[in-house]
């Protein structure tokens, strides 16, 4: 009886592997993840890190002929779509082949999908190529509103972090600025389809411009997809793609139950014990330049610190995501890498925003790398003055002071100190919003090799795609993630063909990860801990821009290397 339940148990275990013993299987990658089902089983995976070690074993899998590219509806960051694209391009560099489903789509998402040497499109799916922009919002007439005083205090020509409650209306100098970043990146958007797609570049003004939403049918009329269809019509397009061939094995990345080709076999990256394999370990430093919220930059730090000194780890690499914040909490961070690097290389790979002070946080790694739609750079520091120009008699509160010493009354008040700053007063914040500048700028020429003359040219906040950061010589290379792993294994003399340990610090929580994408906020999460604000401006302003305010005044008339909110671009 024993051996027959034995033989039993093997033949349902063979049944459920057999495709792995085939020849010719395609990988379904189903990335979507808008389900709730969706977005918890993606909370229990690392990062991308995990997606692109799938590709890397694909490529290299002589059982694996291609991939589909399940990305009817998903959503991710600009920088995630384009390091995806670099990953999946290179395993068509091992002679493979790849089809695509989409759906709704953007013109990132649209981008991603042209790897596919066939695109198959949802029959009522809809593309809207509108193209990029950026916009801000502004507040200054709220505040005057509410009685809340503000004073900008801003000595570089391009920090424009305050403009969003000093202004009703875009500046020059972020006119200037967001405006070259937004060429850059279109320009990237452009040739990557243009080159996928073998059209001209007046052919894809034409789209943007002219035909900016399209229907499948519309879509296949135009020669942007090569099907429209669903299940059947990517069979239909892998037997094109395959010679003839009926492909009828398949594996699945990703949820099996909402997979197109209805696998049950999934397909993982290779696991390795890796007992006496070296380690690079991946270090995310998320979220605002911070001592206690964001990176966390005191723990972030002796993490660091820790991982160098462990003897498998041969190398470090930062996947930074930070719009700054605290001078204090990046130059923490800095410190940090500076002392990892003394025992093992540490390279950062910037994700979709790595400027002021999450510039300053990975400017001291042994080799920095950006995505060409990375916003970084942004050398610079702000201060803000938000004081009681009468919000407390709007509340129907009064405060009175007693003081010994002539500035003593400055922070004094309900909600907020209750007065401007006097002459005196704004000359000494000045001179000392300066010298942390005149700090930034110094190490960057330090770290980055250059004459403090040319640091100041390409300072004053200013703010970089990663193509404009390149040109600058800010960063060392374009790239993603995979690109600074193969960096950081050079770097520590790692033979070619020799397995290698990635692991993870700090280890990504499940709820941490769960309720980051149900917020879909990349940068500005809720605090836990309250700072002061009032009820009618929990009322009054949208949740990131409360975030963003009370940020602001919690660090209220400090130095801090800060974005504006509106930290990433619009596409569509």
């Amino acid at each position: 009886m024993f051996s027959l339940f034995r033989k039993l148990y093997l033949g349902i275990i063979f049944l459920l592997a057999a495709p792995l013993f085939s020849q010719n299987i395609y990988l379904e990658l189903n990335l979507n993840n808008n389900s709730m089902q969706n977005i918890i089983s993606q909370s229990r995976q690392t990062t991308n890190l995990e997606l692109f070690r799938v590709i890397e074993r694909a490529g290299s899998d002589k059982r694996i002929g291609g991939i589909i590219l399940n990305i009817s509806s998903y959503s991710a960051s600009q920088d995630t779509l384009w390091e995806l694209r670099n990953a999946l391009e290179n395993f068509k560099n091992s002679g493979k082949n790849i089809c695509a489903f989409i759906s709704s789509a953007d013109l990132d998402l649209y981008s991603l999908a042209t790897v596919a040497d066939k695109i198959v499109m949802d029959e009522q799916g809809l593309l809207m190529l509108l193209g990029y922009s950026w916009s801000r919002g502004y507040a200054q007439h709220s505040l005057e509103k509410l009685g809340v005083g503000f004073r900008e205090l801003r000595y570089m020509e391009y920090k424009t972090a305050a403009e969003t409650f000093s202004r009703d209306s875009i500046s020059e100098a972020d006119r200037k600025q967001y405006g070259e970043i937004l060429d850059d990146i279109m320009n990237v958007t452009k040739n990557t389809i243009t080159k996928a797609r073998s059209w001209t570049n007046e052919e894809f003004d034409s789209i943007i411009n002219n035909y900016m939403m399209l229907s499948a049918k519309s879509a296949l009329e135009f020669g942007l997809v090569d099907y429209t269809g669903r299940n059947e019509s990517v069979l239909e397009a892998l037997e094109e793609i395959s010679d003839g061939i009926e492909i009828k094995n398949f594996v699945v990345y990703g949820n099996q139950n909402t997979s197109l080709t209805k696998s049950k076999t999934a397909y993982t990256p290779n696991r390795s014990s890796g007992f006496l394999s070296p380690v690079i370990a991946i270090i995310n430093a998320n979220g605002m330049t911070d001592m206690e919220y964001g990176m966390a930059a005191g723990n972030l730090a002796n993490t660091i610190r820790e991982v160098s000194e462990q003897r498998r780890v041969k190398a470090i690499v930062i996947r930074m995501n930070s719009p700054g914040g605290s001078a204090e909490a990046a130059d923490y961070i800095t410190e940090a890498i500076s002392d990892a690097r003394k025992k093992i290389p540490v390279v950062v790979s910037m994700g979709s925003v790595a400027a002021s002070g999450g510039y300053w946080a990975g400017m001291s790694a042994n080799h920095v790398l950006a995505t060409p739609v990375t916003l970084t750079g942004s050398i610079g520091v702000i201060g803000s003055w938000y004081y009681d120009k009468g919000l407390s008699g709007k509340l129907g509160l009064s405060v009175e002071t007693i003081q010994r010493g002539k500035h003593a009354d400055l922070f004094t008040g309900i909600i907020l100190p209750h007065r401007d700053l006097n002459q005196a007063e704004e000359a000494r914040f000045r001179e000392y919003i300066l010298d942390t500048y005149s700090d930034f700028t110094s190490k960057v020429a330090y770290y980055r090799g250059m004459e403090i003359e040319r640091v100041e040219e390409l300072a004053q906040g200013r703010v970089y795609s990663g193509i404009g950061a390149y040109n600058a010589g800010l960063i060392d290379g374009i790239g993603g993630l995979d690109d600074a792993i193969r960096i950081a294994r050079i770097l520590a003399d790692i033979p070619e063909g020799k397995r290698v340990v990635h692991s993870e610090f700090p280890k990504p929580k499940f709820m941490d990860n769960l309720l980051e994408r149900i917020l879909s906020m990349q940068v500005f999460s809720a605090r836990k801990k309250e700072t002061n604000a009032s009820f009618a401006a929990d009322l009054l302003f949208p949740l990131p821009l409360l975030e963003d305010l009370r940020f602001r005044i919690k660090h209220n008339g400090k130095a801090i290397p800060l974005l504006p909110l509106e930290n990433h671009l619009s596409s569509r």
